[in-house]
């Protein structure tokens, strides 16, 4: 027997642990994605509340809503909020 044939079973029990890992990170992170609501600082409707926007994208992502003054871009950021809301920065208002 050489040294391959006896390393054998603990290089695929190795294999096996590293697929397996890698499928329930995967997994976890896809059931983590779910629906977030994000606050859009420094923007409010005609009541005076802040605009909320819900969706599924992720973290990082630029959105464009109409805020009352026009259109404007607003970067999804993964800073939650003492409400449970997450933060969407503006990126244009500040330029």
């Amino acid at each position: 027997m050489t040294i391959l044939e006896g390393s054998l079973p603990e290089f695929l029990g190795g294999l096996a642990v590293v697929i397996v890992v890698t499928v329930a990170t995967w997994l976890v992170r896809r059931r983590n994605q779910g629906v977030r609501r994000y606050t859009l600082l420094n923007s409010v409707d005609a009541d005076g509340n802040p605009v909320l926007h819900v969706t599924t994208r992720r973290a990082g992502t630029i959105i464009r809503r109409d805020v009352g003054r026009g259109p404007e871009r607003f970067e999804l950021t993964g800073a939650q909020m003492a409400d449970g809301t997450y933060v969407a920065e503006p990126l244009d208002r500040y330029v």
